[in-house]
């Protein structure tokens, strides 16, 4: 005999309109279990009654602020977004309106830890340099000062943001042989071996590459301005996990043409994807487009998450990843 909630969902199945393009392997999930289809935001409210959407799932592009929540039909009864980040959407608004909001943290970690190290090691072991000396032909030799490049060990990392990202990156650095300090607000839970410093400047005088790794806030943005770079130390790498609007593109341009920054290696920016083009003139700069998270495992976690998050909801609890 099924218990109410099953008898429930088989009744009134949960239909979800997809604002955000999800990779096959994430709509595959999402799909045997739940009715989901495509949407237009502009279009949601054109659908016939019997399929008009329970849950709308959206992405950081997608500005979810009180005239986005006004056009949703009254059918919606919950907001799913396909992110961690959370600085696309006014909590208040949602609040206001009175829909849970469920996210993915913790699932994408890893694969963002990982590239984490992948862009440090770029940045260190100058890797823009190096691939454009063989695309533009120009190797032409051996030589033993070609592209000399500085190794991890016995650096000191600088976490600016030690949350569960912040702390697997730190783990990994160790293993590297390297050491970690980190500066947030308060001491972490979690301080994965690594060392807190109260003051950001101290902490910025002892980082030989420093690590964005803290959400964009009021408090964070424009964390790296000209200020806080003139504290750094001489040659430090500038490595951005995070969000753009960390960093003042000005200041950080104008600390990599000076030398004051010896690299820096980017995955997010301002304006995305309309990145401030002089990073990709600068010879010590790394880019990725956003793809911390982008590995399979990660993808498919993350609609997992969302659906045992949706399936918990239904049963009248509270999931660990509702965030209102």
């Amino acid at each position: 005999m099924t218990d109410n909630a099953d008898q429930h969902a088989s009744i009134d199945p949960v239909r979800i309109a997809s604002l955000f393009p999800l990779p096959p392997i994430a709509r595959a999930e999402i799909a045997g279990r739940f009715t989901i289809d495509d949407a237009d935001p502009e279009s949601l409210g054109a659908h016939d009654e019997d399929a008009a959407p329970d849950i709308v799932l959206l992405g950081p592009p997608l500005r979810v602020d009180k005239a986005f929540l006004e056009r949703l039909p009254t059918s919606v009864k919950a907001i799913a977004t396909y992110s961690v980040g959370l600085d696309h959407i006014d909590l208040d608004a949602v609040r206001a309106r009175g829909l849970p909001l469920f996210y993915t943290p913790s699932v994408l970690s890893n694969a963002v830890a990982d590239h984490a190290m992948l862009l440090m090691l770029a940045a260190t072991r100058r890797m823009t340099e190096a691939t454009a000396l063989l695309r533009e032909g120009r190797w032409v030799d051996m030589r033993s000062n070609q592209i000399l490049g500085v190794e991890l060990a016995g650096r000191t990392l600088g976490v600016y943001g030690l949350g569960d990202i912040g702390a697997r990156v730190a783990r990994r650095a160790a293993a590297f042989g390297m050491s970690v300090v980190y500066h947030n607000r308060k001491r972490a839970k979690d301080e994965a071996g690594a060392t807190y410093i109260a003051a950001a400047d101290d902490f910025l005088a002892e980082a030989d590459i420093l690590l964005l790794a803290a959400p964009s806030t009021d408090e964070t943005r424009n964390f790296l301005n000209a200020e806080r770079l003139s504290t750094a130390r001489d040659g430090v790498v500038v490595v951005n996990i995070a969000r753009g609007d960390l960093v003042d593109d000005d200041a950080l341009v104008a600390a990599l043409e000076s030398g004051k920054v010896r690299a820096a290696a980017l995955d997010v920016f301002r304006n995305e994807p309309n990145l401030d083009p002089r990073y990709l003139t600068l010879p010590n700069v790394v880019t990725t487009p956003h793809v911390g998270s982008a590995t399979e495992e990660a993808r498919r976690g993350m609609a997992a998450t969302l659906c045992d998050a949706i399936e918990a909801w239904r049963r009248g609890e509270r999931p660990a990843n509702q965030i209102v």
